[in-house]
């Protein structure tokens, strides 16, 4: 009973710290994270993490996708091997 008791602590305690000044703290991409391989992937995965986006541009040795999150401009680059987000800059 122990184990079920502490998933439902968890799940408890979770959702609280996600909220930050009423509003839903979002997650951050960062270099490392796995956004997928194909743009259709790497525009979900980028939506689903609250990032609107502007602009995607394909380059033979990676992926720059220009978003806007809280306001902030970003742009995010992707190795379009690995699926992995290589750089995210201030635009």
């Amino acid at each position: 009973m122990l184990p079920t008791l502490r998933h439902g602590l968890v799940a408890a305690i979770v959702p609280a710290f996600l909220v930050v000044s009423g509003q839903v703290a979002l997650a951050q991409v960062q270099p490392g994270h796995s956004v997928g391989l194909k743009i259709s992937e790497i525009a979900r995965s980028l939506e689903d993490n609250g990032y609107e986006i502007q602009e995607i541009e394909v380059k033979p040795d990676r992926v720059e996708v220009e978003v806007v999150i809280e306001g902030e401009k970003l742009e995010i680059k992707v190795d379009p091997q690995s699926g992995l987000v290589t750089r995210v800059e201030h635009d």
